[in-house]
């Protein structure tokens, strides 16, 4: 979605449909990454919380699948699904940041942090918090 305010802060590149793009994915992002903390009662609140979760093991893979031969006993239920879905908080952060490094590479750091700024007053007027000050950049 273009705006006039995003027209002004990238100006007319040719690179401004690409950045406008990554905008959307960081704001659409920054929504599930906010979703998953909610759901999983992940704090995101220090630099130290993020890093907990990223240096989290993935989950194992699952041996036999239990709609197959040998009937569930290696089914978990509710814990398998909070395990994907921690790996999946992990990943997003991890996303999240490389998608932060091309922004900064392709319009510089103060607009990626105008961006950021941008989409956590959407995400905000969507019901959300505010980005959590351990994603801050």
């Amino acid at each position: 979605m273009r705006t006039e305010a995003h027209t002004a802060l990238l100006g007319e590149r040719p690179d401004t449909d690409l950045v406008h793009r990554l905008e959307s994915e960081l704001r659409t992002l920054q929504g599930r990454i906010q979703q998953l903390a909610l759901a999983l009662r992940a704090p995101l609140q220090t630099e130290a919380d993020v890093e907990r979760i990223l240096q989290r093991p993935p989950t194992p893979p699952v041996a036999v699948e239990r709609r197959s031969e040998g009937g569930g006993h290696n089914y978990r239920g509710p814990e398998r699904r909070a395990a994907h879905l921690w790996d999946e908080l992990r990943a997003l952060l991890v996303l999240r940041y490389q998608l932060c490094s091309r922004l900064a590479v392709a319009v510089g750091a103060p607009a990626v942090r105008d961006l950021l700024a941008a989409a956590d007053a959407q995400l905000q007027r969507e019901g959300f918090s505010g980005t959590p000050a351990g994603m801050a950049l």
